[in-house]
């Protein structure tokens, strides 16, 4: 089915401020929830099936509020444009659609260039009460499951479309320098959780505040701050000091995070170890410590040295955490 009967001009929606892209379940589904709470109408998008290339997975949610606004994506601005439309109809009819774009599509106007196909269905109206346990279970750190019904079934049974969502991967720095705020500036340019520790105030200072940026003073090596640190988050030591770098890797390697990683030359690292040894470490817990870090050696510059650790991290992230 192919629906013309309803235009839209994109032009004149009001722009939006600059933001992290939105594109996690947990800020979608955010998203979705404080505009419908502030009495506005907005779609719940879901990507249900793909075949051959795609820019997203299976499950990857998108948000598009009558008032203009919208969080997440769909392809690489091949069809977003007309799913927008399409999600502004559904609300203004209150029915939810199901749409195909790309091979097999009735959109031949649209096509994809990647000779993929993208199948979505356009909620209007979605159970908020399923919305918001998934939300909260996210928001916790915690897994997730989401399942919606199929708008317009034609068998006595409706279609359930579920998707399954892990928490964003998560950032601890602990640090001082240029280092720690170039890898926090880039994580909250991405939308990267970040929990940033440091002995200097002035290098909490130069951080600006926003979603997900918490900040943390350390003031007494005998007295760290709690960690909550699950298994998909990675610490990063951004700092030169032994008598710091002990007990915050000791307390580092007593929790769950997929990656901990400490910056230095490998002359830094074997003697970072051997203070280490000698405080009572196995071989085997000091083997976990990745270092030097990053993709590229011997990187002189702080936003350099952020990328190519970001990128190590995202790698793993990606083999061990998905």
């Amino acid at each position: 089915m192919v629906y013309i009967d309803y235009m839209l001009n994109l032009s004149a929606l009001p722009r939006t401020q600059a933001h992290p892209p939105r594109e996690y379940a947990e800020d979608v589904l955010e998203f979705f929830v404080r505009r419908k709470e502030a009495g506005q109408d907005c779609a719940l998008i879901m990507l249900t099936e793909t075949r051959g290339g795609a820019v997203r997975a299976e499950g990857a949610m998108m948000a598009v509020c009558q008032s203009g606004q919208i969080a997440g994506y769909m392809s690489g601005g091949c069809v977003d444009a007309d799913i927008i439309l399409q999600a502004h109809q559904a609300m203004k009819t209150g029915q939810a659609r199901k749409l195909c774009y790309g091979q097999g599509s009735p959109f031949l106007d649209i096509q994809l260039p990647c000779g993929g196909q993208l199948n979505i269905v356009i909620w209007p109206d979605p159970p908020l009460t399923k919305i918001h346990a998934c939300l909260r279970a996210l928001k916790n750190r915690q897994s997730a499951t989401l399942t919606l019904r199929e708008p317009q079934s034609e068998t006595g049974d409706p279609i359930l479309y579920t998707a399954h969502h892990k928490p964003k991967l998560a950032l601890r720095l602990i640090g001082r320098g240029a280092d720690p705020i170039a890898l926090t500036q880039i994580a909250q340019a991405a939308g990267i959780p970040v929990d940033l520790w440091s002995t200097e105030p002035e290098c909490l200072a130069a951080i600006e505040p926003g979603h997900d940026i918490q900040t943390q003073l350390l003031q007494s090596r005998g007295q760290l701050p709690p960690i909550e640190d699950d298994a998909q988050t990675a610490i990063i030591l951004m700092m030169h000091d032994t008598d710091w770098e002990v007990p915050i890797l000791q307390q580092a390697l007593s929790g769950k995070a997929f990656y901990i990683g400490a910056v230095g030359s490998q002359k830094t690292r074997a003697r970072r170890s051997a203070a280490l040894k000698a405080a009572g470490v196995t071989d085997q817990n000091i083997q976990r410590i990745k270092g030097p870090v990053g993709l590229v050696p011997s990187l002189r510059q702080a936003s350099f040295l952020a990328v190519s650790t970001l990128a190590e991290i995202i790698s793993i992230y990606h083999k061990e955490c998905l």
